[in-house]
């Protein structure tokens, strides 16, 4: 295995929540974050890490958080009708966005909307000084670059800006590092098993990607426990990723969302409330404590 990346999701939700993230940056905690490029806070968010890269005892990559699920657009709004509404708020779902894969009548249409948008996104965090056009990594909030319309938009916004990223996660977490493991049984979600089938199904088409490019593979602990990603669970699961990823030469990615949002944070950009109840969650705080513990020390 090439190394074990420990990552946060969700800097530039909240202020609350990029200062807990930036504490562990300071503590040598995190190997990554993703960022969100299109919330409001993101302006301020981007300045305050960069003030705090000196006090970083590494370097922390930055990977861009694609998001259509939640705020307001970047592109145009008049030219996002399948994805925002009259106010530009996206008003799209994982749901909208698959079925529109599968409809030959609006894929391509969806797949130049999510084109511009993507572009818009990639480019602010390229002009904020957050992310480098020559090493760029890219994910997206609630994985939705893994649906074929979304991630066919990203290998096409990637064409027209003429760049090669470094890294493209693929959001695979493989279902068997945690089935024959009965001390994690207790732990298991349908929703949670749901979306790893759903996630590794459309992995392979990724791999497919990532291979021709000439990017490495990466395997992914976040989903099968996303929002509860404790210490006791992603240890208990750890050697049968070191030994999955052993085999095929990859990286692991342990993905965590270790800021807490406080309700009053929530504003009008958050409308969505299954999102915010993911938001508020006390697993955020689990997930913190986790990697307080088991991430190495920063040199």
């Amino acid at each position: 295995m090439e190394r074990i990346d420990f990552h946060a999701d969700d800097y530039a939700l909240t202020e609350n929540s990029d200062n807990d993230i930036i504490a562990l940056c300071k503590k040598g905690k995190l190997d990554s974050i993703s960022v969100i490029p299109n919330l409001k806070i993101f302006d301020s968010a981007a300045k305050k890490f960069l003030a705090a890269k000196k006090s970083f005892p590494k370097e922390v990559k930055v990977s861009v958080h694609l998001n259509v699920m939640e705020g307001k657009c970047l592109s145009d709004k008049a030219a996002l009708p399948d994805l925002a509404d009259s106010d530009g708020y996206f008003d799209t779902s994982w749901g909208k966005l698959f079925l529109a894969s599968l409809n030959p009548l609006k894929r391509n249409k969806i797949r130049l909307q999510l084109k511009a948008e993507i572009i818009a996104q990639i480019k602010r965090s390229i002009d904020s000084g957050l992310c480098d056009a020559a090493a760029l990594r890219l994910d997206s909030h609630q994985h939705p670059h893994m649906i074929p319309v979304f991630f066919d938009a990203l290998s096409d916004a990637l064409t027209e800006l003429r760049i090669t990223p470094e890294y493209v996660r693929n959001s695979r977490d493989p279902i068997s590092c945690y089935l024959f493991v009965p001390a994690l049984w207790k732990y298991f979600s349908p929703a949670n098993i749901v979306k790893c089938l759903i996630l590794n199904h459309f992995a392979r088409r990724v791999e497919r990607w990532q291979k021709k490019n000439g990017l490495g593979q990466n395997l992914l602990c976040g989903v099968f426990f996303s929002g509860f990603m404790g210490a006791e669970r992603v240890q208990t699961a750890l050697p049968n990723f070191t030994k999955k990823c052993q085999r095929r030469g990859a990286t692991l990615e342990l993905l965590f969302h270790p800021g807490t949002v406080i309700s009053a944070e929530l504003t009008d950009e958050f409308t969505k409330p299954g999102f915010n109840e993911f938001h508020l969650s006390p697993g955020r705080k689990m997930e913190r404590d986790a990697l307080e513990k088991i991430a190495p020390q920063g040199e």
